[in-house]
């Protein structure tokens, strides 16, 4: 067995790895992989690796991720690091194969300088953290200094054939809708967008915002909470037809043909308490319905209760894990 690092005619056998060890919980397909590997702003080619038995046959792979640029506000999180996502053969010789690439993930996050590692959450993540039902990984990782927490979030699933919003909702919206309402964001809209997320939610919703702006032909499927001219809250949606594979489509591979998602949504500080979050979630789950899903998801949250209202429940669940280097 020996580890080196990946190469583009490698991708096929990663996929087909990846698949065969995780396929049935999280699908994973080129578009999403060459989109948060291969193509991500902080993608460094040394910093992703397989590892290949004597035969040539892939065993493991792993890849690891420091910030290239800034994640808006939140700066370049010089002491940070992550292994971003680890696959392997469940046998002897793939757990082996396992260890040696986290590894050397591990030990070239150190020679970066690194002072912190985490498993997921990395930029452009395929995680939020350790799947709660990957006791392998988590063993992995436990033997490599990791600690597991407790703490758990999750991702939320809601089949829309008998989704409405509900009648309380709608009223609540109609005796507000002289000061605020609830559209798509337009062209026209974006710079309004920006300024309220660089006040609000500076840090990583800001920069996935851009990212997301960058490739997207329209920005109608972002919706915005408005009052006057200014953006009081923010809501993503994505659909069939969205250009960029959000965090709550990744594993769309499940949720059939007709897929949707939503996140991240937030509203001001100082229009919170009127109902208006919730009326934003309400139109955005309307609104991805309208798009022609059948079935959606939410991703990394713990706000179970706030989602459970209409019908959101609990689909996967994640531990973070850390490590001080």
């Amino acid at each position: 067995m020996r580890v080196r690092h990946f190469r583009t005619e490698d991708l096929p056998a990663v996929l087909a790895l990846w698949n065969r060890c995780m396929g049935e919980q999280f699908p994973l397909d080129a578009p999403l992989f060459e989109q948060n590997v291969l193509k991500d702003a902080h993608f460094d080619p040394e910093a992703v690796w397989v590892a290949e038995d004597e035969r040539g046959n892939l065993l493991a792979y792993a890849h690891a991720k420091v910030c290239k640029e800034p994640l808006g506000s939140a700066g370049m999180f010089p002491e940070q690091g992550w292994v971003g996502a680890l696959a392997f053969e469940p046998d002897d010789a793939g757990l082996e194969a396992g260890r040696a690439v986290l590894q050397t993930a591990l030990d070239w996050l150190k020679a970066q300088g690194r002072k912190r590692v985490s498993y997921g959450s990395d930029p452009a993540h395929l995680f939020p953290g350790v799947p709660a039902e990957q006791t392998l990984h988590q063993q992995l990782l436990q033997e490599a200094g990791f600690t597991i927490s407790d703490h758990i979030v999750v991702d939320l699933v809601r089949d829309l054939a008998d989704y409405r919003v509900p009648d309380e909702v709608e009223a609540n919206l109609q005796r507000l809708r002289e000061e605020y309402i609830i559209r798509s964001c337009t062209p026209q809209d974006v710079p309004a967008l920006l300024r309220f997320l660089q006040q609000e939610f500076p840090g990583r919703w800001y920069y996935e915002t851009v990212k997301r702006l960058d490739v997207e032909d329209t920005p109608r499927d972002i919706l915005i909470l408005v009052h006057g001219d200014e953006v009081h809250g923010f809501c993503h949606t994505f659909w069939r037809g969205s250009k960029r594979i959000g965090p709550s489509i990744y594993w769309r591979g499940l949720l059939g043909e007709a897929y949707g998602g939503l996140g991240p949504i937030g509203v001001a500080a100082s229009t919170r308490g009127k109902g208006l979050g919730l009326a934003l979630l309400c139109k955005g789950v309307e609104y991805v319905k309208s798009q022609g899903a059948t079935r959606m998801a939410i991703d990394w949250t713990d706000l179970v209760d706030f989602y459970g209202k209409i019908g959101f429940r609990v689909w996967k669940r994640y531990h973070s894990a850390s490590l001080s280097l």
